[in-house]
């Protein structure tokens, strides 16, 4: 019976004091509003059916079902403008890879960071953010959040923006170390500067510019200058440190019945040179319809012969499932040898007054460059893709999104995939919910 009271009397306590802060909350909150608290969580399991995504599935291959699932925390805090600090901790997993009983490890369910930073406020016009960030710029050609990838991606640097007038300027910088490939983790290592891509970020320094310039409401342009720092030490002498340079230049207009853009960009480096452009427009019909059309263009390498130069151009941290076709046949993952790409689309969408959207694209994917083994020529002709996407948003908290594609492959993409078997046929459905709501709100 003592016991019994005990508890209750730390409930009653517990109780009332949670009541006196939300009380003096309450109460701050009608005095001011220099603090602000918000705290947001996100939940989106995916079911996905794989009869050939990625890579050509072979004929006697069977197919894969599996359900993933992203549990991402955003715990955001601001001061006025003057401090802006941001913690995502998040969990991707697969159903069933997790023990029913968990192990002190944490097998199968772990969490990370996905991302964590604070912004300063420098002045009127200038911030700095430091930390574990997101870098998304323009329309992802280049940097890209990839948030279709469950755990997306996001980078460690030190970044500044200044934004007067809707002119803006973005500058991101980064310096990364291995320590668990090379140093056997430990942090207190009294040496160590050889990186290693291995678990880690594909490169070892990163210096980015970036720059927005609007013509007038509805037209602008931007500018973008990377340096990519490579290094993948593994033993000696592949310590030596490769240097690649991107420039780039986009032109977007956007008004209530176009939606336009084209872009350059130009990659270069040691034995390096490769270009990167795109055209695209959608036209609005009505409120509910719009057609689009698109090509873009990567230049890469000849297959059978011999060059000096290498001319692949690589969309290091691109959203590629946004642009060549959501079966990711090109750029991710499984590659297609450095041959380049050349994809001609065009895309129907629907998008209805209430609750609901539809939009349909068709690829048709070639190579530019020649490929030619043991004296075969083999077509220009990588395949044709077809996606099929639906969103239906039932309440402000829940989105149900799904779709189907498929895609018709050739003897040429078999080749550069190494899948000579392979179906001529391959397809890929999926069914997603995005649950994110926002559990907290409050200024104080």
């Amino acid at each position: 019976m003592k016991s019994i009271r005990k508890i209750l009397y730390y409930q009653i306590i517990v109780v009332s004091t949670l009541f006196l802060l939300v009380s003096d909350i309450k109460a701050q909150n009608n005095q001011n509003h220099d603090n602000n608290i918000k705290v947001s969580y996100q939940l989106r399991p995916r079911l996905e059916f794989r009869d050939g995504a990625f890579s050509p599935a072979n004929k006697s291959g069977e197919p894969a079902v599996l359900i993933s699932q992203r549990d991402r925390l955003s715990i955001e805090y601001q001061h006025k403008d003057l401090l802006t600090i941001l913690v995502s901790p998040q969990s991707v997993s697969i159903w069933g890879q997790g023990n029913m009983v968990q192990s002190p490890e944490n097998s199968g369910n772990q969490f990370s960071l996905f991302e964590s930073w604070a912004q300063l406020k420098l002045s009127e016009y200038w911030n700095v953010k430091f930390g574990r960030q997101v870098i998304s710029l323009d329309d992802e050609r280049f940097f890209g959040v990839l948030d279709w990838a469950q755990g997306a991606r996001a980078h460690d640097a030190l970044s500044f923006s200044f934004l007067k007038n809707k002119y803006e300027l973005k500058g991101f910088f980064a310096y990364n170390q291995n320590y668990r490939a090379n140093y056997n983790n430990n942090l207190n290592n009294p040496s160590g500067n050889l990186y290693s891509i291995a678990g880690a970020l594909p490169y070892k320094t990163m210096q980015t510019l970036w720059a927005n310039i609007p013509l007038n409401e509805t037209m602008k342009i931007t500018m973008l200058a990377n340096n990519l720092g490579i290094q993948n030490y593994i033993a000696p002498p592949s310590s030596k440190t490769k240097f690649i340079q991107t420039y780039g230049v986009n032109y977007f207009i956007n008004n209530k019945k176009l939606s336009f853009q084209t872009a350059v960009y130009y990659q270069m480096g040691e034995k390096l040179a490769a270009v990167m452009a795109s055209i695209n427009a959608d036209y609005f019909i009505n409120s509910n319809w719009s057609l689009g059309l698109g090509s873009d263009f990567l230049s890469g390498n000849d297959i059978g012969s011999v060059s000096s130069e290498n001319n692949a151009f690589n969309p290091y941290f691109h959203t590629g499932h946004k642009f060549y076709g959501s079966m990711d046949y090109f750029y991710v993952g499984n590659g297609h040898n450095g041959v380049g790409l050349s994809d001609n689309y065009v895309r129907i969408n629907y998008k209805s007054k209430k609750n609901y959207s539809v939009n349909l694209t068709i690829h048709q994917f070639t190579t530019p460059n020649k490929v030619n083994i043991l004296n075969v020529n083999y077509e220009p002709n990588l395949g044709q893709e077809l996606d099929l996407g639906f969103t239906y948003n039932i309440n402000k908290f829940a989105t149900l999104l799904g779709g189907y594609s498929f895609f018709l492959n050739t003897s040429t993409l078999n080749m550069l995939k190494n899948k000579p078997n392979a179906k001529d046929f391959q397809q890929w459905g999926w069914l997603s919910i995005n649950i994110n709501p926002t559990i907290f709100k409050t200024n104080f």
